[in-house]
């Protein structure tokens, strides 16, 4: 089982990398994947950019992978596998960066912000070294008021992370916000009506930070999308 996680760790952060260098090449990281995708050696699951992965089994399994290829001397694949970690551990400051650009001259202080997603991958309520609620933190500690939005994770983030504002409303979580990031790839998210949802935020400005909407209807409806890897309107 640790050595599948680690296979999964790799490929996430590879693909974070590549959608790394999408960002400062202007290119569009979901060409690559697509392409990727082709090739039935490859395959594109796991392959979604985003903040990177977490929860209670691959984080342990990736450093418990790594501090074995230490031990054995095996320092090369020791040197690839921390590679991918901190690739992992720098998404946060990644998706930090994506913010502060898409919020243009407004800084981060002050700004209303709604984080959809606590989990730490859809489908569960476990919330164990979450990216979404990582970034959450980072955003209250650079001044932003945080709200979370989770259709499952609500009660476990409340214990873990009392400090934010909580609320299990999809369209209530919106209100007055400045700003909109999604941090955890909930179906819901997916399917939600950009048209009417668009009234709700003091400013439709959404940044996907799971690369997982099509940008094209939300943007039709005035919203403007940033998402990792991607270009940005």
């Amino acid at each position: 089982m640790t050595k599948t996680s680690t296979i999964l760790g790799l490929k996430i952060s590879y693909i974070n990398a590549v959608a790394d260098m999408c960002e400062a090449a202007g290119g569009d990281v979901s060409q690559i994947v697509e392409i990727l995708g082709i090739d039935p050696r490859i395959g594109s699951g796991g392959m979604r950019p985003g903040i990177g992965y977490g929860g209670g089994c691959l984080p342990k399994d990736v450093r418990a992978f790594t501090a074995s290829a230490r031990q054995l001397g095996a320092d090369q694949a020791a040197a690839l596998l921390r590679a991918a970690e901190k690739i992992n551990e720098s998404r946060t400051d990644v998706a930090l960066d994506l913010i502060t650009r898409a919020l243009g001259d407004r800084p981060i202080k002050g700004a209303r912000v709604t984080v959809w997603g606590a989990a730490f991958k859809p489908g569960t309520n476990d919330v164990r070294e979450s990216p979404a609620l990582a970034l959450a933190h980072a955003l209250q500690q650079a001044g932003a008021t945080v709200t979370v939005h989770d259709s499952q994770a609500v009660a476990t983030a409340m214990i873990r992370n009392p400090e934010f504002d909580y609320t299990d409303d999809l369209p209530a979580s919106l209100d007055d916000a400045d700003l909109t990031v999604l941090a955890t790839e909930w179906a819901e998210y997916r399917q939600a009506n950009p048209q009417a949802l668009a009234n709700r935020p003091a400013n439709p400005l959404l940044v996907d930070c799971r690369t997982t909407l099509d940008p094209e209807p939300w943007r039709a409806a005035g919203w403007t999308v940033h998402q990792l890897g991607r270009p940005g309107k």
